[in-house]
């Protein structure tokens, strides 16, 4: 005894084909994302080191006890907290 085949039509088969694909389009995209998301982070860590040593060779040069004017470049002593 055969069995007949029962087949979805062209028109749905098209449909899931094509939402596959959108899917799988949008795993590689969300992958993407992430590997660009820890790109950024890298980058956030080495710019954080950077700017340890740059604080560290400002701080060596003009003292822990001075800070910076970050607008124009002034060094000034920092304000003592009276207790």
């Amino acid at each position: 005894m055969s069995k007949k085949e029962t087949k979805i039509t062209k028109e749905e088969l098209i449909q899931v084909q094509s939402m596959l694909s959108t899917f799988n389009q949008l795993k590689i995209k969300l992958g993407d994302a992430e590997l660009t998301k820890q790109q950024v982070f890298l980058q956030i860590e080495d710019l954080k080191k950077n700017y340890a040593d740059v604080e560290g060779t400002l701080t060596k040069k003009y003292g822990k006890d001075n800070k910076i004017d970050l607008e124009t470049g002034v060094v000034s002593a920092k304000e003592k907290i009276k207790e």
